[in-house]
């Protein structure tokens, strides 16, 4: 996927959840995407639902689904971390959240999605 292409979905995300109060990060390594999305759960099972009904996603799925008592990306409607460009300062943690996620493994005794929370937690 092309930079523009990237920078076009990142910039939508943006656009829309800044609407709803809707926070959250997105992060892309090779064709997958892993996203957490914060906000009221009625507004984020809606936005799921629509998420799923695009036809360029495939094969989605909800990793971690809990209430929070705060957000973590509350700095952003929406971020991305293109971890093709090899630049992010967490990367190799990045990468090992994102392989875990596509074989269904836990991280430690963790799932994916928590150990995502806590890398930007820490």
């Amino acid at each position: 996927m092309s930079s523009t292409e990237l920078n076009d979905i990142l910039n939508t995300a943006k656009s829309n959840n800044q609407g709803i109060d809707v926070t959250g990060s997105l992060f892309y390594n090779g064709g997958w995407f892993l996203q957490v999305l914060e906000g009221p759960p009625a507004t984020l099972n809606a936005l799921y639902k629509k998420i799923e009904k695009d036809p360029r996603h495939k094969n989605s799925r909800i990793l971690y689904n809990e209430p929070a008592k705060f957000r973590t990306f509350t700095r952003w409607s929406m971020n991305m971390t293109n971890l093709d460009d090899r630049q992010a300062d967490k990367y190799a943690q990045l990468v090992e959240v994102i392989e875990a996620a596509k074989s269904d493994r836990k991280i430690g005794a963790a799932s994916p999605a928590v150990t995502l929370l806590k890398i930007f937690k820490a």
